[in-house]
C-alpha cells in the first residue's frame, strides 16, 4: 500500500521539479528529458531508502518504473497545458 502512495505522489513531484527547473532557466525543450531523469532518480532513491537490495532485476525494475513515471509526468503536463490554452 505504501509503495502505491509513493508512486502516485511521484508524478506531481516530478511536474513540480521540472516546472521549478524551467523557471530557473532550463530550456523547455529539455523538460521531457529532465522529467525522465528525475523519475529514474526518485525511483532509485525510493528503492534505496526503503532498504531494497538493488540486484540487477531490482535495478532494472526501478529504472523502468522511473522512465514510466517520468514519461507520465511529461505527458500529464503537456495535456494540462493544452487544455489550459
Amino acid at each position: 500500500m505504501n509503495e502505491i502512495i509513493i508512486t502516485l505522489a511521484t508524478v506531481p513531484a516530478i511536474i513540480a521539479l521540472v516546472t521549478l527547473a524551467k523557471d530557473l532557466g532550463v530550456p523547455s525543450r529539455l523538460a521531457p528529458l529532465l522529467a525522465v531523469f528525475l523519475g529514474v532518480a526518485l525511483t532509485l532513491f525510493d528503492a534505496l531508502a526503503s532498504g531494497l537490495v538493488l540486484d540487477m532485476p531490482g535495478l532494472l525494475t526501478a529504472i523502468g518504473t522511473g522512465i514510466i513515471l517520468g514519461l507520465s509526468a511529461s505527458g500529464l503536463y503537456d495535456g494540462a497545458s493544452i487544455i489550459g490554452k
